[in-house]
């Protein structure tokens, strides 16, 4: 381990210190490579804005050039060729510019003369003194066939600068260009003699380092300045032999002579840059050590960089060695302890695993006595651990009865050879230190230790466990029981029911059920949509009932359904189920099943028509005796007889009776018409704010001791039978002041809500109970029937309400508070005004149509 170590280290310390010099070669390459880049860069620019300096005064010279070109070329007087160059001349520094000429072609200017060149010049020792002069404009000297005056006919857009003339006071260089007449012939030549001096001077000042040289070169080759002047013309003249009067007489031939055999070619590295328009170059040569210094101050400074990595590594692998020498010693230490510190914790975790396990620990030696004792142990047998070590466990724990086979079980166990014997778990009955007896559960196991035989006994106390045990089997019989009173119960219900999975598909039918299937009823059909069913069930409305709109289905999507009434067409006849569904849920909440209660009502269904027909016959029939004998009543109360006291207080009667009699009749038959929708309404225009205001007033004559306020703001226009709406209103006043306490108000409103009209009936009398607010609307129902609040009544004012406003469009509610009053909402669609008088009788029959 310590040899892989060593070797490990010695790899890695390689490695690195490799990877590490690879880095720092790869670093210095790009880093040295872009530092020369960079001072490459430099130099050229260096050179780039000498060569710019001599452009921009050289750019001044081609200016004045080519303004002179433009004003000779239409110019046909001597003497206005001599006002030009002079004021030209004038206007410009006597440091850069010596002469200007201008030479015509011949003829141009003078029919007579073929040569006419006008050149004014500055005197040396006054340059303010300008020389007008033709000295050139001779046979002899012939300016036509000069050099520069053949390269300024070619030079037409831009001027041509010359190589430099030396005179024996002046160095200059020529800036020639033609200029044309009219017709675009060339006329002739203008020079402008720039004096190089100046620009000289401007080379000069660049070369004021002395690792760094400026000088510049001719297009013809021939060097213009040089720093090394002196030093260079006297070189060639050892050389040559000859004498050499400037340094612009020489060439880079003789500079790059001059530099090899100085060894300088070596030691320096040039650059060029061009200046625009004269055909001279700039050249700066650069002492290497000095554009480079940069470049090998950081190689160096890498080396000595890498060179000390190199020392670090190898100083960190001897220290390496040494510390995975010291750490294998530590390690073995470390592993010795850890052992030591084990197995003490192994010990303290037994010992604490006895003490505070859940069951009682005890352990027997070879002669049966016990060695060890658990705190567990002394609170279930009620033996202190100083009170029973070391005497016999049988004798102690065990019933008399059971000591003996207790005994041979136990030395059965100690006496078998093997040093582990597989445990054995058993169920017994223990004893007590007060002599209690109850049951416990033991695992026995023998462990030989040091060639010692002991057996360990592992006990719980099982008490509570067989008391949930024989709880357990007390509720599962009762579960039984339970389910068999729940199965009889729904075996001999009337009504059938029917379980069905999430499918749909019926897992459960009682008794009742399997009957309606047996006679014929289309029950399972009704249920769960399946065969039979080809639109013969239908809703009360005759509306053929789809398949998911079955009870069934509805419940197992989660809603509850309540009274559903379906008429269920078979070959028996026409039946009426009524149908309750619920779904079933599991503990997660999802529905895994839905149950439906079946219920046959068709008797009752048929019972109710009955009733309605003997309603409807026997209202019918007793209408014309009562008329009868109300007109008789009232025929006699206007004789004789009727003055007469006693005999007039009976007709009196009678006519009263009569009318009550006639209410009772004609609220049967409204009830009647209503059910069997036959009621006629005689609908047209109307002012809701009227009728209420005149039955409220009519109501409250009634009732003088029920105060009623009608607030309305205008006129409303509903389209409505008035009397059929009076008789809704005189109902519910009716109900709200009969209800209410002597003095208290009737508050009615009448408005306008969105496209409705609104009228709101609130009374602060006793109120109804919420249980019986669902059957308010029922037929034949007495809310306060029974009790110190009954009225009387036949209980159907409330459904001929509803229904009366409901056939006109309408809505009805009703909220009530027991003990604090009631407030009765009627809502109609409201109607345009018409001109005229509409009048539009309606009669709803059962069938749906309309008269």
């Amino acid at each position: 381990m310590l040899r892989s170590s060593r070797w490990l280290l010695i790899a890695v310390t390689l490695g690195l210190g490799l990877a590490i010099t690879a880095g720092l070669m790869a670093f210095d390459r790009f880093a040295r490579a872009s530092l020369e880049r960079e001072a490459l860069l430099e130099q050229q620019d260096r050179a780039e804005q000498l060569a710019g300096q001599l452009q921009s005064r050289l750019e001044t010279a081609g200016q004045v050039t080519r303004t002179v070109a433009t004003l000779a070329a239409p110019l046909r007087e001597r003497s206005a060729v001599e006002t030009l160059i002079q004021g030209t001349l004038a206007s410009t520094s006597p440091e850069s510019i010596y002469g200007i000429g201008v030479w015509f072609s011949p003829y141009a200017l003078e029919p007579g003369l073929r040569r006419v060149g006008v050149y004014a010049h500055r005197k040396l020792d006054d340059p303010r003194h300008i020389v007008l002069t033709y000295e050139w404009s001779t046979p002899a000297y012939d300016y036509h066939h000069r050099p520069w005056y053949q390269q300024g006919l070619q030079a037409k857009g831009t001027p041509l600068l010359t190589e430099p003339y030396f005179d024996v006071d002046l160095v200059y260089s020529t800036l020639s260009m033609a200029f044309g007449g009219v017709e675009g012939a060339p006329r002739g030549v203008v020079t402008v003699d720039v004096v190089l001096p100046q620009l000289v001077a401007l080379v000069a000042r660049a070369n004021t380092a002395p690792h760094e040289t400026f000088y510049v070169v001719t297009r013809s080759g021939r060097l213009l300045a040089h720093p090394r002047e002196a030093e260079l013309v006297t070189w060639t003249r050892a050389r040559n032999g000859a004498g050499t009067p400037a340094v612009q007489e020489l060439s880079v031939a003789d500079l790059r002579a001059y530099e090899q055999a100085h060894r300088l070619g070596e030691k320096l590295h040039t650059q060029k840059a061009q200046v625009d328009g004269a055909g001279w170059t700039v050249h700066v040569s650069t002492d290497r050590d000095w554009l480079f210094a940069d470049s090998r101050r950081l190689h160096v400074t890498l080396q000595a960089v890498g060179a000390t990595l190199w020392v670090a590594l190898l100083a960190g692998l001897v220290a390496g060695m040494r510390t995975l020498r010291v750490r294998a010693l530590s390690r073995t230490l470390a592993e010795h302890e850890r052992e030591r510190e084990a197995l003490e914790r192994s010990e303290r975790m037994l010992r604490e695993v006895l003490e505070t396990s859940l069951d009682g620990v005890a352990a027997v030696d070879a002669e049966g006595r016990l060695v060890t004792w658990n705190t567990r142990a002394e609170h279930m047998f009620g033996w202190r651990r100083e009170d029973i070590l070391g005497r016999p466990a049988v004798d102690l724990l065990c019933r008399p009865e059971d000591r003996v086979e207790r005994n041979h079980q136990l030395q059965h166990i100690i006496t078998r050879g093997c040093p582990l014997i597989p445990a054995c778990r058993l169920e017994a009955l223990a004893v007590r230190r007060d002599g209690t007896v109850f049951p416990v559960e033991a695992s026995l196991s023998a462990v030989t230790t040091d060639g010692a035989h002991r057996v360990y006994a592992f006990v719980s106390d099982i008490t509570g466990r067989r008391r949930a045990e024989e709880e357990r089997q007390r509720l599962l019989a009762q579960l039984r029981r339970r389910s068999a009173e729940l199965r009889a119960i729904i075996d001999h219900m009337v009504e059938g029911v029917f379980v069905a999975d999430p499918n749909g598909r019926l897992s459960f039918v009682n008794q009742a059920g399997q009957r309606m299937c047996e006679a014929n009823l289309p029950a399972a059909a009704a249920v769960e949509g399946g065969t039979g069913h080809d639109g013969s069930l239908r809703t009360m409305d005759d509306v053929p009932l789809e398949r998911d709109a079955l009870p069934l289905f509805r419940a197992l999507r989660g809603e509850v359904v309540l009274d559903c009434d379906v008429r269920a067409v078979n070959p028996g006849g026409e039946r009426v189920l009524r149908m309750n569904a619920a779904p079933i849920r599991d503990e997660e909440g999802r529905v895994a099943a839905a149950v439906v209660v079946l219920h046959d009502i068709s008797e009752t269904v048929e019972f109710d028509r009955l009733k309605d027909e003997f309603v409807r016959m026997a209202a019918h029939e007793l209408k014309t005796p009562v008329t009868v004998m109300k007109s008789f009543a009232q025929l006699a109360l206007k004789t004789d007889a009727g003055r007469d006291t006693a005999l007039g207080r009976l007709l009196e009667g009678i006519d009263r009776g009569a009318n009550r009699i006639d209410l009772v009749v004609r609220t049967l038959l409204d009830v009647s018409q209503l059910h069997l929708r036959r009621m006629q309404l005689e609908k047209a225009s109307l002012e809701l704010k009227s009728l209420v205001e005149d039955t409220a007033r009519r109501m409250a004559e009634l009732h003088p001791r029920h105060p009623i306020h009608v607030r309305a703001d205008e006129e409303i226009a509903v389209w409505g039978d008035a009397a059929r709406l009076e008789q809704v209103l005189v109902a519910l006043l009716d109900n709200a002041a009969r209800y209410s306490p002597a003095a208290a108000p009737v508050e009615v409103t009448v408005a306008t809500e969105g496209d409705s009209a609104r009228v709101s009936i609130r009374d602060e009398g006793i109120g109804i109970a919420a249980d019986k607010q669902a059957r308010l609307f029922n037929r034949f129902y007495r809310p306060h029937a029974g009790t110190v609040h009954d009225r009387g009544g036949l209980g159907v004012g409330l459904y001929i309400a509803r229904e009366i406003v409901q056939q006109h469009g309408g809505q009805l509610t009703l909220e009530s508070q027991e003990g604090e009053g009631t407030t009765v909402i009627i809502r109609l669609p409201l109607h345009p005004a018409r001109d005229g008088t509409d009048v539009a009788p309606v009669t709803l029959e059962q069938d749906g149509a309309s008269a």
